[in-house]
């Protein structure tokens, strides 16, 4: 009996709705069942969303199968194409039209390679586990990059589907008779692809063409229109709005305008003194540029800010000036206290303060704000550390165990836990 492998394809397709489509480090994932396309995503996902991707993705599908089922090859080939548009116009709206979600998949790459060097550079080293940061954690500034980065943040799931949607294709050029109408609807899906990914590409490029222009000016001496064009390239693109790089341009031309000290200026200053490697004058000149009044320059400054902050004290932390690293880390909490850096650092440093309490405190949060096992490991590790130096041996055996389970490779987590047997 022939056995038919052609349906497959459709479900390879529901199965990767439940996959996860968006995987970054240590921001939330998504499928295609919650992510939208209507409106913004949210920070935490819910469970389904129905304008979503996935509810698309299983009308097109349910009749895709329909069709298939009636032996009607074309439209089995349309809807293979249409799921393709679909994966294509998801990966654009993660790197072109909505880049927020890079943005913050990147921020959480450099969180936990931070993260992820300081507990191997300092602690007993684990046997080595590659890191799922997936260069996640590279500075982005072209185009291109943001592609490559956006290709990296994908997730099994989006993979899937598109093998799914290529399949579907597939099974319609397998079951069709008459190639005519092929030939008619070939152009026509041409040009849906290339209007849809140019209504979705035009921003970034455009941008990437008012930031050379702004430059241009800039040789010539027309400071004024240069910044009119940073602003310009601001307000089509996103993207620029959430990088150093735009404001740190308007900054240096607003100081050859011989303007007054804005919030640009002072955002100059804090990179022009980070580069020179003197962070506390760049730390007080970020929080300078945070206070001035300008909500886009106070978002940037801060994460900069931050990240700044946990990276100065993790380079503390390593030669040894655990009071000094604890106190740069907890400013870096206060920057930007959704992110991971400051309280796992943080959390280290009360821990080796024998500071158990605050120790505890600081590591707690850590669970709400990533889902990576490797590092989930560490931290309920060093919990069990905690508990352990506290007395409560119950407690930190939990914790020991909760570790094990989570990442077996964890062999700081077995050798305490048998420890805590014998005391």
């Amino acid at each position: 009996m022939r056995t038919n492998y052609w349906p497959l394809g459709f479900g390879l397709v529901a199965l990767s709705l439940l996959l996860p489509w968006f995987d970054p480090v240590t921001t939330p994932r998504f499928n295609g069942l919650n992510f939208p396309f209507a409106h913004s995503a949210y920070l935490w996902p819910r469970h389904f969303v129905f304008v979503s991707y996935g509810t698309a993705a299983i009308i097109v599908a349910g009749l895709g199968f329909a069709a298939w089922w009636m032996k009607k090859g074309l439209a089995v080939f349309c809807a293979g194409m249409l799921l393709l548009l679909g994966g294509m116009t998801f990966f654009l709206q993660i790197t072109s039209w909505e880049p927020t979600w890079l943005k913050m998949a990147l921020e959480g790459g450099d969180d936990f390679e931070h993260c992820y060097h300081l507990e191997v550079a300092y602690s007993i080293p684990n046997v080595a586990v590659r890191s799922p940061a997936r260069g996640l954690f590279e500075p982005v500034e072209a185009l291109a990059e943001r592609f490559w980065a956006g290709t990296a943040s994908l997730g099994s799931g989006w993979v899937c589907f598109c093998a799914g949607a290529i399949w579907i294709c597939a099974a319609g050029l397998y079951q069709m008779n008459d190639w005519t109408r092929l030939k008619l609807v070939l152009p026509a899906l041409a040009v849906l692809v290339a209007v849809l990914g140019g209504l979705q590409l035009w921003r970034p490029i455009a941008a990437e063409r008012l930031l050379a222009s702004a430059e241009m000016k800039e040789t010539r001496g027309a400071f004024a229109d240069a910044a009119k064009e940073v602003r310009r390239a601001m307000a089509i693109d996103e993207w620029q709005r959430l990088q150093p790089a735009c404001f740190v341009h308007l900054g240096t031309l607003y100081q050859k305008m011989h303007s007054p000290d804005r919030p640009e200026i002072l955002f100059s200053r804090a990179v022009a003194y980070q580069s020179r490697g003197l962070t506390p004058e760049a730390l007080f000149y970020y929080g300078r540029a945070a206070e001035g009044g300008d909500p886009q320059v106070r978002r940037v400054a801060l994460i900069e800010k931050a990240s700044l902050a946990a990276h100065y004290a993790g380079s503390l932390y390593k030669t040894g000036v655990i009071g000094e690293a604890c106190r740069y880390w907890l400013v870096s909490i206060e920057a930007a206290p959704d992110k991971i850096n400051g309280f796992f650092g943080a959390g280290r440093a009360f821990r080796d303060m024998a500071d158990y309490s605050s120790a505890i405190k600081y590591f707690e949060p850590v669970f709400k704000k990533t889902t990576q096992p490797c590092l989930l490991s560490d931290i309920e590790n060093d919990l069990g550390d905690c508990w352990y130096r506290l007395g409560h041996l119950d407690v930190a055996r939990k914790y020991y165990t909760a570790s094990r389970k989570r990442h077996d490779r964890n062999y700081r987590a077995l050798k305490t836990l048998t420890e805590s047997y014998y005391k």
